[in-house]
Order: C-alpha cells, then sequence, then structure tokens
C-alpha cells in the first residue's frame, strides 16, 4: 500500500512537473512571441514612416529639379530677346510667315496679331528680328519633343510669334490669325510678377491632357516690358516619373495634388473625370493639413500619407500607405505562433498521457528530455533564434523539440524579412544617379560654346562621383565684350548639396547678368543664399569677369581653391590673392576683389579640391605642387586638351583607389582682339 502510494506520489510528482514544466514553457512562449511581434509592429510601422519621408521629399526635389530645367529655359529666351532689343544690328531679319497648311505636322516658326488694328507693316521690322527666335527655340524642342508642345512669344506691339506643328488647326489657306493674348492668363501673370513663373495645370485645346505653362517676362533695351515668352509643357513625362514610378506595397499608390486641391493625373480626353484631395481622403480637416505646405506624416482611419510641396508649382506630392500593408508580416507571425502554439497544447496532452501510463518505470527517463526541453525553449523565449533544441528520441517529446526548432526558424525568418526593407535604399540610389545627371545637364556641355567667337578658347569638365555632389562651373557672356567665368563647390553631400547647388548657379548667373562688380554679385547671393539656410550649408565660389577687347579680369575669391595662370611662355602659378569668406556663411558679407591682365597666349585653369585633394590608395594627396607640373607639361595645346591631360595625370596618380569628390576643371586660353 505504501509502495502504490509512492508509486502514486512519483507519479503526481512526475505528472506535476511535466505539466508545470510545459505551462511554464507556454506562457513563457506566448509572451515572448507578443513582445517579439509588438516589436517587430513598432519597427515595421518606423520604418514605413521613413521610407514615405524619403519618398516624399526626394520625389519632391527631382520633381522642382525637372520645373527648373523648363524654368532656366524660358528665363534664357527672355535674356536673348533683350539682346534682339538691345543690339539688333547683331540680328538679321527674317521672314516669319502666317500658319500654312502644308506645314501640317513640322515645327516651324510662324506669326499672329492681337487684333486686326495691327498691321504686318508697323510691326514688321521687330516681327523679323524676333525671326531669329527659331535658333534657339529648335534646340530645345528637339532635346524636350514630346513634353514640350509650343513655344511662343506675345509682344506689346501687338504680334505673336510660335513654334508648333499645329498649322493645320491655326488657320486656313496661309491667312494671318489673331488672338488677344492681352486678356490670357499667362500673358497677364508674368507682366504683373515681373519674373518667371508657372501657370496654373489646364487642359491642352488640341486634346493632349494636362498641361503647365511656364512664363518669363522680357524688356526692351530702355528695360520697359516688351512682352511674354511662354513655354507649353505636358505634364504627362512629370508625372510618370514622379507618381509612377514609385516602387511602393501592394495597397499603396501615389499622387500629385495641385494648388486648388484637385488629384493631378495626365488625361487623355475632355471626359476624364477629376478628384479632389477631399475625395481621396474623406476627412477635411486632413486634407487641409496636407495642403498646408509643410513636409509632414499624417495618421487617419488606419491609413498613413506622407505629403511634402514642390515648392516651383506649389504642388504637393503625397503617397498614400495602409497600416494593415505595413502590418501583414507581423499578422502573418501571429498567425503562425497562434498554430504553433496550439500543436505545442496538442503534445501536451499526448505527453501527459503517456506521462501518466508510464511514470512508475520511466519517470526518470520521460522527465529529463521534458525539463531539457523547457531549458530549450527558455533559451528560444528569451531571442536567442539561432538556437535549435536537440531532438533526444522520436516520439512526442521530440516532436515537440522539432516544433520549437521550427518555431524558432519561422521567428529567425520573419526577423530577417526585416531586412529586406533596406532595398527601398537601393531605389533611392538609383534616384540620386539620375539626380546626378541632371544636374550634370544644367552645366554649359556644348563645345565650343561660342563659335563666333575667336578671342579665346575655353572648355570645362565635371567628373561627378558616385554620390549627387555640389560641384559647378558655369560661363556666360554678360553682353558682347564681357565674360563672366564661375567655379564653385557647395559644402556636404547629396541631394542637399546638389539642391543648394542648383539654387547658388541659378542665383550667380541671374545676379551677373543683371551687371555690377563680382564683389557686389556675390554679396547678392550671398544674402540671397542666408535666407532660410536652415542646413548651414555654403558654397565656395571664384568668380571672374572677363573684358574680351582688353583682356582685364575682375575676380573675387570665396573660400575657393586658387587659380592657375599661365602667361605666354612662361610657367603655370597660382594667383594668390586675399580669399573672402565662403558664400552663405553670414549675411552681410563683403567680398573683396582683385584684378589682372590675361595677354594673348595667357592661359587661366580654374578647379575644384577634387583635383588637389584626390587620393591614391596609399593616402598620399594629388596637391598643388603636382597639379602644377602637370599643367606645366601641357604647352601650346587647345583648352580642352590641357583638361584632357590633367584628368589623365590624376587618374594615373590614384590608379584604383576609388574617387571620393567630384572633379571639375575649366580652362580658358586668351587670343586677344582678332
Amino acid at each position: 500500500m505504501k509502495r502504490h502510494t509512492i508509486r502514486r506520489k512519483v507519479q503526481g510528482m512526475v505528472l506535476g512537473i511535466s505539466m508545470a514544466a510545459l505551462i511554464i514553457t507556454s506562457i513563457v512562449g506566448i509572451f515572448s512571441m507578443r513582445r517579439i511581434q509588438r516589436d517587430g509592429e513598432v519597427a515595421l510601422i518606423y520604418q514605413m514612416e521613413q521610407n514615405l519621408k524619403n519618398i516624399t521629399v526626394n520625389k519632391s526635389g527631382l520633381a522642382d529639379a525637372e520645373l527648373g530645367k523648363f524654368s532656366e529655359y524660358t528665363n534664357n529666351f527672355a535674356i536673348y530677346i533683350n539682346k534682339i532689343y538691345s543690339f539688333p544690328s547683331a540680328f538679321v531679319s527674317r521672314d516669319v510667315k502666317p500658319p500654312l497648311k502644308e506645314n501640317a505636322g513640322k515645327f516651324v516658326l510662324q506669326r499672329g496679331f492681337k487684333d486686326r488694328n495691327v498691321k504686318l507693316e508697323d510691326v514688321y521690322r521687330e516681327l523679323s528680328l524676333f525671326g531669329n527666335l527659331e535658333d534657339v527655340w529648335a534646340p530645345v524642342m528637339r532635346l524636350n519633343n514630346g513634353t514640350i508642345t509650343t513655344i511662343y512669344a506675345g509682344t506689346e506691339s501687338g504680334f505673336i510669334i510660335s513654334y508648333d506643328d499645329q498649322s493645320e488647326q491655326s488657320a486656313e489657306g496661309g491667312n494671318d490669325i489673331y488672338y488677344n493674348y492681352f486678356q490670357s492668363d499667362w500673358y497677364k501673370r508674368a507682366k504683373e510678377e515681373g519674373r518667371t513663373v508657372f501657370t496654373d495645370i489646364y487642359k491642352d485645346s488640341f486634346g493632349r491632357g494636362l498641361m503647365i505653362s511656364c512664363v518669363s517676362p522680357f524688356y526692351d533695351d530702355k528695360n520697359k516690358f516688351a512682352g511674354v515668352v511662354c513655354m507649353d509643357i505636358l505634364i504627362a513625362d512629370l508625372h510618370r516619373a514622379i507618381v509612377e514610378d514609385v516602387d511602393l506595397p501592394e495597397d499603396s499608390y501615389a499622387f500629385l495634388v495641385d494648388t486648388e486641391g484637385k488629384i493631378i493625373e495626365p488625361l487623355e480626353n475632355e471626359n476624364a473625370s477629376e478628384r479632389t484631395i477631399y475625395d481621396e481622403t474623406k476627412s477635411k480637416s486632413l486634407a487641409d493639413e496636407i495642403m498646408s505646405g509643410e513636409t509632414k506624416i499624417a495618421q487617419y482611419n488606419g491609413i498613413y500619407y506622407a505629403y511634402t510641396p514642390i515648392e516651383r508649382t506649389g504642388w504637393t506630392f503625397c503617397v498614400r500607405q495602409s497600416e494593415s500593408a505595413t502590418l501583414a508580416p507581423a499578422r502573418n507571425v501571429q498567425r503562425n505562433v497562434i498554430i504553433t502554439m496550439l500543436m505545442f497544447f496538442a503534445a501536451f496532452i499526448v505527453i501527459i498521457a503517456m506521462v501518466f501510463i508510464i511514470a512508475r518505470k520511466f519517470s526518470e527517463k520521460l522527465t529529463s528530455p521534458i525539463i531539457a526541453l523547457g531549458h530549450d525553449a527558455e533559451e528560444i523565449s528569451s531571442g536567442n533564434l539561432d538556437y535549435r533544441a536537440e531532438i533526444r528520441s522520436n516520439d512526442e517529446v521530440g516532436d515537440l523539440a522539432k516544433s520549437f526548432n521550427d518555431m524558432a526558424a519561422s521567428l529567425k525568418e520573419y526577423v530577417n524579412n526585416l531586412a529586406h526593407v533596406t532595398a527601398e535604399k537601393e531605389r533611392i540610389s538609383a534616384e540620386l544617379d539620375l539626380a546626378t545627371q541632371i544636374q550634370a545637364d544644367m552645366l554649359p556641355r556644348t563645345f565650343p560654346p561660342f563659335p563666333d567667337r575667336k578671342e579665346f578658347d575655353i572648355y570645362a569638365t565635371m567628373t561627378p562621383a558616385k554620390e549627387v555632389g555640389g560641384d559647378f562651373y558655369d560661363f556666360f557672356m554678360i553682353d558682347d565684350d564681357h565674360l563672366a567665368l564661375v567655379m564653385a563647390d557647395v559644402s556636404g553631400k547629396g541631394v542637399p548639396a546638389a539642391l543648394f547647388m542648383v539654387i547658388a548657379k541659378t542665383l550667380i548667373k541671374t545676379r551677373s547678368q543683371m551687371g555690377g562688380t563680382p564683389s557686389e554679385i556675390l554679396a547678392d547671393v550671398n544674402r540671397q543664399l542666408c535666407e532660410g539656410n536652415e542646413a548651414d550649408l555654403f558654397v565656395t565660389v571664384w568668380l571672374g569677369i572677363l573684358e574680351i577687347s582688353s583682356g582685364h579680369v575682375i575676380a573675387s575669391n570665396a573660400g575657393h581653391e586658387y587659380p592657375a595662370i599661365r602667361k605666354a611662355g612662361g610657367e603655370y602659378e597660382l594667383l594668390k590673392t586675399k580669399q573672402s569668406p565662403a558664400v552663405a556663411t553670414m549675411d552681410g558679407i563683403k567680398f573683396r576683389q582683385n584684378e589682372f591682365d590675361l595677354n594673348p597666349g595667357d592661359i587661366i585653369y580654374l578647379y575644384t579640391d577634387g583635383v588637389a585633394e584626390a587620393t591614391n590608395s596609399s593616402e598620399e594627396l594629388y596637391g598643388t605642387d603636382r597639379m602644377l607640373e602637370a599643367l606645366n607639361e601641357t604647352k601650346n595645346i587647345s583648352a580642352e586638351e590641357i583638361l584632357v591631360s590633367m584628368k589623365k595625370s590624376v587618374d594615373d596618380f590614384t590608379g584604383e583607389a576609388p574617387q571620393f569628390d567630384d572633379i571639375t576643371m575649366l580652362s580658358l586660353r586668351y587670343f586677344g582682339k582678332c
């Protein structure tokens, strides 16, 4: 009897220990699974918010840069027209015809008038000079065929001249057309604002979809308003690049909103539906928040909206993603946990039954693997997902150990899947490559740039590093006798530096063409860049203005590398002058300037620190001394050959070492008055 009592106690002890171990393991496993699931949900939501924010900011910057290209086009057209007014003798007269049916489908220059009170003989001289616009409009139209549909200019004198392929829809029989453009929004807006702006979105009258126009006023030789030049742009390509080419999870999408709250879609016909941001969100407060012009992420009814403004147009780029799509992996893990625990409880019942039957003979043998399995479960539940339970027997306990191993493997796979969200960074890297191309396209790349000017030979290159940078060069005619030379380097890397470079380049060029000395130009640009410079970026600039007829140069060096100058028959030497602080470091700075003369045969070489600081695999710098030695080996060759030779010298020095910075160079050989 006592023996039976002992047996019962042994059975009860074994059974109690087994039940306690399994219950504790179950509880620990359940709580651990729930903790991992909660942590996974928090990580997924955080990563999703960061990805959405990066997508919206980068896409907004890409759109702003693309629109900036069209803005610069129209601004340059306005400058060109001003030169027609200021220097009419430099242009030939060209006859501009009214629309002709035989020109249907061909891009041609054609005329029109505000009304019948405007007579051809009254404006013939001005109209014939405007015929020279075909030289600058045609290349831009070819380069952007399918995106830009029409380029045109309306004058205060009452005639309008356009470049398009819609001759058959404009008139019949070659008669002049009449169009009171004075009352058009594009004309009035450019005239009133006095700067380059974008119009609101509108439907193309020829049924080609949604469009936007970039307009810029132009002025005559007395700086009096003379008219407006306009460029009509289809937004389909822009919409495709920004909205359609976004890699998002299922049940997520991106869209653009205009300034009136309408969702922008590339409509194909007049009957296409129009949606608003209110239709999308079903919440007026959320819609107003998205239209606030801020960069934020908002959550409403299980939906996340990430949005940011596009500065040039006032549009808003928005990405919508559901919380359910974000947390889908976590929900799958939850289901797997429930199934695993059900399997565990099933095995638990079987094990208890077996323990109850054979406890007297195999209590020690039975309890040992269960206790060991309890330790295994604790190790896995503590977060060590690489740990695997040892399968000690081919029975229910072994099956239970295998279930734990399967559960640990499933959890490890889930945690590893979280790393896949980093693939989004690779897509962003591809967009940075596109931004690098857009950035390079903003620099002068057609050589020779001034084929009719024999007084000098100029060439420039920029070899970008793998990431988007801030180096840039520029050169442009201020007037017939003055050439501006710019070499600059923005601090920092990435998209912020690239965007800052676009702004700095545009400001320097625009301000230079208004006249003034380099110190005055940099002072004005510095003031504008300091406004709202929350990123504390700055740009080193060497700006020089060459008087072509005399070779006299006035220059200002704002924290940039010293230029190298070679006098005819001599050696290259650094032109060391007193420097001023970099542009955008502090508002109100006065910039020093110096003057020197170039004689026929002299050469000036400009560069950024990517040349002097090029590093080889031994961590040695290329340096200015080695740069001067390489320059002095380039004698009696063209400006282009000088830069080719210098790039080879730098590449030979760095060898297989990666390029860490942009290498930007400009060479000008001065011949003097021919």
